[in-house]
């Protein structure tokens, strides 16, 4: 273990490191409901927007198809994981021309890597993207699922009757205070821009004396 933090802390290992433990902070806020999964997501037209060669990198390792968010968490990790392991055995003088080659290399490594790993998850991706297409939300009753939800953020869980609970990026009206895990909401609408629903607390049933 004290090797493994040693060659992590390395000048030219700590980069990759760094953005590693950023990858862990960020799912751990994701898990708490935090952030969303989708929260690094853009809505560029990947086979035109971008151009190219952007546009084919990204097709590459499925990120047209896979969140954002999760093609770089699995770059990522492959990269460090390869950067490491060819630094502690190849490279004992620790050269930084040779860390420099094994940093491509590892690059190189974690486009395939990230390719191989989330090709499995293409086809469930389609099919959940297909089932919200089929099965708006919108009118519906909702609960949130995040820590809480305002004006900004929050995920919330629908019930349909066909297939698993939709999960949603949400968010309340500009003048609606903010409210907490549980609560339950009303679906009014979605930007078509950014793909997040406009909710509305439903309030509780004043208590019967």
């Amino acid at each position: 273990m004290k090797e493994l933090w040693e060659q992590a802390i390395l000048s030219y290992n700590l980069p990759l490191t760094i953005l590693l433990g950023l990858v862990v902070l960020f799912w751990i806020f994701t898990m708490l409901g935090a952030v969303g999964v989708d929260a690094l997501d853009f809505s560029a037209d990947v086979d035109g927007d971008l151009g190219d060669v952007p546009a084919a990198m990204l097709r590459v390792v499925n990120a047209g198809l896979i969140p954002v968010t999760v093609v770089l968490s699995i770059l990522v990790l492959v990269m460090w994981v390869t950067a490491m392991v060819l630094n502690f055995y190849f490279n004992p003088g620790q050269s930084w021309l040779l860390a420099l080659g094994y940093f491509f290399a590892s690059f190189i490594f974690g486009v395939i890597g990230t390719k191989i790993l989330t090709q499995p998850l293409v086809p469930l991706m389609k099919r959940l993207k297909a089932t919200e297409t089929v099965a708006p939300v919108i009118g519906q009753i909702g609960v949130v699922r995040s820590m809480e939800m305002d004006s900004t953020y929050g995920q919330v869980e629908v019930e349909r009757a066909d297939g698993a609970p939709a999960i949603i990026n949400a968010k309340l009206g500009e003048d609606s205070p903010g409210i907490t895990r549980g609560t339950q909401v009303a679906i009014l609408s979605m930007d078509e821009k950014t793909g997040v629903y406009l909710a509305r607390a439903i309030p509780s049933a004043p208590a019967i004396d």
